[in-house]
């Protein structure tokens, strides 16, 4: 086998190597719901991802303060409270950095010399990749999680507002609502089911106060001093929440706006890229071809 059999071997082996970790451990409709675990009792600790291993793994690189303070916080913005979430988080980015270090190690002492180089630094490219594909995980997913809970929050606070006009106590409106916006807003419901279950063991400032702090919102923290104001001064909820609702509706048509604008400006480039090139096929054509014209002419002309 020549060397570039050697090097679609050893890329395929990488490739391989990388998909099966994708699929054993980072599919993305499992891997949230392993990482997630609200449940607390002797028997609900969910599966490690990775086993025993999982320990090991993440205890056996530097930088677990450093993750500790900048990867733990986008966790938990994520919606992944798991007593074991940053250590499963290390351990699955120790794999991907580390399987593709040992296949191009494995690949680099069977190629032939020249191809070395080439092996190597696709193990780094993809070492990099691995250390980096968690970390934008988490982002993502904290991102979409804070997107939705901001456009849930106005409509939340309405029903709310509707639920204690008609009568209803605070605790049996925010059930109420929950409930009816389980399929309209998935990932704003969880957080008010912990909401609701912070509630009844502790009390309500308690826990809007602990949701701010989990979603790293200024709406919701807002919330949640609009309501242990009123709570506190005796002051009328419905009030506060509808201005609270209306303000937020504010914000998010002038964040609209303020999109549409940018997004105008943009298109500017590749507009004028778009122009430019058929502007400049117009403009430059007619003098090449005669000038190529005139340069064969003398060609003909001359002995």
């Amino acid at each position: 086998m020549d060397e570039w059999g050697w090097f679609v071997v050893a890329a395929a082996g990488i490739s391989l190597g990388c998909l099966a970790i994708y699929q054993l451990f980072l599919r993305p409709e499992e891997m949230p719901q392993r990482l997630l675990s609200n449940e607390v009792g002797p028997d609900s600790s969910p599966e490690l991802v990775l086993g025993d291993m999982t320990d090991v793994l993440s205890s056996g690189l530097p930088g677990e303060t450093r993750d500790r303070e900048e990867i733990l916080p986008e966790l938990v913005r994520a919606g992944m409270y798991g007593p074991k979430a940053l250590a499963e988080y290390r351990a699955v980015r120790a794999v991907l950095i580390l399987t593709p270090l040992f296949a191009a190690v494995t690949a680099a002492l069977i190629v032939e010399p020249p191809i070395m180089p080439y092996v190597a630094a696709g193990g780094l490219f993809l070492a990099v990749l691995g250390y980096s594909i968690p970390r934008l995980y988490i982002f993502t997913k904290a991102q979409t999680r804070s997107r939705e809970i901001e456009r849930g929050l106005p409509i939340f606070a309405d029903m709310v507002s509707i639920a204690l006009l008609a009568g209803q106590g605070l605790n049996g409106a925010l059930k109420r609502v929950t409930a009816q916006l389980q399929d309209a807003f998935p990932l704003m419901t969880d957080e008010l089911d912990i909401v609701i279950r912070q509630t009844e063991m502790l009390n309500l400032n308690v826990a809007f106060e602990q949701w701010a702090n989990r979603s790293q919102l200024p709406e919701v923290r807002n919330l949640a001093i609009i309501l242990g104001q009123s709570q506190r001064l005796g002051n009328d909820i419905t009030t506060g929440l509808m201005e609270f609702a209306t303000n937020l509706r504010v914000s998010a048509r002038q964040r609209a706006d303020a999109k549409a604008q940018r997004a105008s400006f943009w298109m500017l480039f590749p507009t004028i890229l778009c122009l430019w090139i058929p502007a400049a096929v117009i403009l430059i054509a007619p003098v090449y071809f005669e000038f190529a014209a005139r340069r064969e002419r003398t060609r003909e002309i001359m002995p």
